[in-house]
């Protein structure tokens, strides 16, 4: 019997833990945690990147010069609707180019993000457990996750699970904080990470193996025919790993298994149009660990047993361009997504749901200059999105619980951008979303960024929303837990502002950030529903960031304070006061064949809820500390060729001892190793 209430605790720990300790953390919500959409048009603005903005990054992103010069020129294609030097962005914006994430060699993604200001990531156990990432002390399920312009959360809780990802075939990463629901919709009520993965620029044959620590192997194969214009490539990934144990007391590896398949292809139709299309599929299956609810020694503990978590999804979608005139561009697009997933302990399947997404979206974009008024420049987007979700929990099954349920929403909305005398940059949007079950929603964005030489001012104002997740709206089995229709979104507003400035001839780039919001009508727990919170939590706080390129070396870091309470007036769980990283790269030798890359992540003390005294403290979870833990990295290549290149890396070189949720542990010191070939 104590089995059994360990392995169903552990199931909604997993789902959900750690997103607030004052939301409710069902069993159900884990049901959907699991990658679910991918395609080149966007499920919220028609297209945040779109075919020709892809072509204008690749130039970008492989350019030399200055730290500044690159992050002046590059071409962006997060926060607004069309794409746009990054100079004239006013919100807060980190651009992660794909040749740092490959000299990095970092199996995971979520291990780059660790170095952007302003975000922390917290994975709970070993790889492949669930790994959330919160913006500016916001929870998982305010992010916007996207891939290549497409929202990729869980049908049935709203958040992606970032041990999905694995980091490679990404091309860049570009992570915007802040509200941003005047252009995106729900869910970006604390920012965006949207993730740009490689296309053309075929005929090529790449191919990658490495193994390592933890009898780890991993293997990648990517074919592409063609060019940027005219093109289909192909990418398989595969990683299986024993893993440690995810129960910081326990001693029986936990494992996890991921393959990933990408299709990707485009082509120009005629002078005016093109199309473009994508297919995703992910296959993950992760062993877990028990969670101890039994009221004994180890009661509010990760334990060893056999649970394991399976999760297939997949997706695809279509997008025609038009350009009928100069700067008139339009785009409509279609997507669709499946996800499922089905977990358990002892061989026998416990829990699991499926979710699917269907998001047709259209976008028309126009351009025009008006030189005898401040020589300015203008573009008016205009946008429609038309959305539906269906959800069901498969298992356990009761013949009360809610059948499969279905919700949609419309949403249109309108952006303008204002260059002047090619300094000032100027941006505003409004959406309004209405959804058939709930309350509608307006919100809206302004920003803006003034150049002044080497300096750059800029500041942005916004408003987010973030729905109930299906299982809050409609519930689950009624004797359990009973959803709430009349739930309001959660909201937030917020605003940030900042300065940029380049110093030494451009060869430093220092950037300091202010930033506060505030979240309203935060859905909490009251069993056995759940209610949205009359009081306001508060978030604030100031980051840190510099790079500086000497040429064959370039170095940089990052800090975060971050001052994240609730409407109690008590900190918030896993958000720490304070974060920092520290990076150098290196080219050196002939043709700059020897790579060399060292970092450091330093994460402040932080509180995590914790079960130990629940049944003698009145069934009542306290609040303890989490000591702060600093890591550090290094890894290396050398090219034999043009075809072929050596590659090793250390992963947490000092082999520290931490968690990033309470009772569960981190990998300790690990070296990785392999061989990549490219046939041009």
């Amino acid at each position: 019997m104590g089995n059994i209430t360990m392995r169903i605790v552990i199931l909604h720990t997993v789902g959900g833990s750690g997103t607030s300790s004052r939301k409710r953390q069902q069993t159900t919500r884990l049901g959907a945690q699991a990658i679910s959409a991918l395609l080149l048009t966007t499920s919220t603005v028609a297209f945040a990147q779109d075919p020709v903005a892809e072509t204008d990054v690749e130039e970008t992103s492989q350019q030399e010069g200055s730290a500044a010069e690159v992050a002046r020129n590059t071409i962006v294609v997060t926060g607004t609707a069309t794409p746009v030097e990054r100079q004239k962005i006013g919100n807060t914006l980190t651009v992660i180019e794909g040749e740092t994430i490959e000299t990095k060699r970092t199996a995971y993604l979520q291990d780059i993000l660790r170095e952007v200001p302003g975000l922390a990531v917290n994975q709970s156990g070993s790889f492949g457990s669930l790994t959330q990432v919160r913006i500016r002390g916001a929870d998982g399920n305010h992010v916007l996750v996207l891939i290549d312009g497409i929202e990729v959360s869980a049908v049935g809780s709203g958040e992606f699970d970032f041990s999905s990802l694995l980091a490679n075939n990404i091309d860049r990463v570009e992570v915007l904080r802040g509200p941003q629901s005047g252009l995106y919709g729900s869910n970006a009520l604390a920012g965006v990470i949207n993730v740009i993965t490689k296309g053309g620029d075929g005929p090529s044959l790449d191919g990658l193996l490495e193994y390592g620590s933890f009898d780890s192997v991993f293997g990648r194969g990517a074919l592409t025919v063609g060019d940027r214009e005219t093109f289909v490539s192909a990418n398989a990934i595969y990683r299986q790993t024993d893993g440690v144990s995810s129960a910081a007391i326990g001693t029986e590896p936990d494992g996890d298994k991921n393959l990933t398949l990408y299709l990707r292809g485009g082509a120009k139709l005629a002078d005016i149009a093109r199309i473009d299309g994508t297919l995703r599929f992910v296959d993950k299956d992760t062993d877990t660990d028990g969670f101890d609810f039994s009221g004994g020694p180890n009661q509010g503990l990760a334990i060893d047993d056999d649970s394991y978590s399976n999760t297939e999804d997949w997706s695809g979608g279509l997008a025609l361009t038009v350009e009928p005139i100069d700067r008139w561009e339009n785009v409509f697009s279609v997507a669709y997504s499946h996800d499922n997933s089905v977990g358990g302990a002892g061989g026998f399947d416990i829990f699991g749901s499926e979710g699917e997404r269907l998001n047709l979206s259209a976008r028309s974009t126009i351009g025009f200059d008006t030189p005898s008024f401040a020589n300015a420049t203008h573009h008016v987007t205009v946008f429609v999105e038309h959305e539906e979700e269906g959800y069901r929990n498969t298992f356990p099954f009761d013949p009360s619980q809610e059948a499969r349920q279905e919700r949609s929403l419309l949403g249109y909305g309108a952006e303008y951008r204002l260059d002047l005398f090619d300094s000032l940059f100027l941006r505003g949007a409004i959406r309004h979303d209405e959804n058939d079950d709930f309350e509608d929603a307006t919100t809206y964005s302004v920003s803006g960024s003034w150049v002044l030489g080497s300096t750059r001012l800029h500041a942005s104002y916004g408003t987010g929303v973030t729905n109930p997740t299906f299982t809050e709206q409609f519930g689950y089995i009624p004797g359990e837990f009973v959803g709430n229709p009349d739930l309001l979104p959660e909201r937030a507003k917020g605003f940030d502002f900042g300065v940029e400035q380049r110093l030494f001839d451009d060869k430093l780039l220092f950037d300091a950030t202010y930033f506060n919001s505030t979240l309203r009508d935060e859905i909490i727990s009251v069993y056995p529903s759940v209610e949205n919170d009359l009081g306001e939590s508060n978030r604030e706080g100031i980051e840190l960031a510099a790079r500086v390129n000497l040429g064959s070396i370039s170095f940089g870091g990052s800090y975060t304070y971050l001052d994240a309470t609730d409407p109690d007036g008590g900190e918030e769980v896993r958000r720490p006061k304070n974060q920092a990283s520290f990076d150098v790269t290196g080219r050196f030798g002939s043709e700059d064949r020897v790579s060399v890359s060292a970092g450091l992540i330093y994460n402040g003390e932080m509180l995590d809820v914790d079960y130990r005294n629940y049944f003698t403290n009145g069934f009542v979870a306290e609040k303890s500390p989490l000591e702060a833990h600093t890591v550090v990295r290094l890894a290396g290549s050398y090219k034999l060729n043009e075809s072929v290149e050596f590659f090793a890396r250390l992963e947490n070189a000092l082999d520290a001892d931490y968690e990033e949720a309470l009772s569960y542990g981190a990998p300790g010191r690990a070296v990785y190793g392999g061989l990549r070939f490219v046939l041009p």
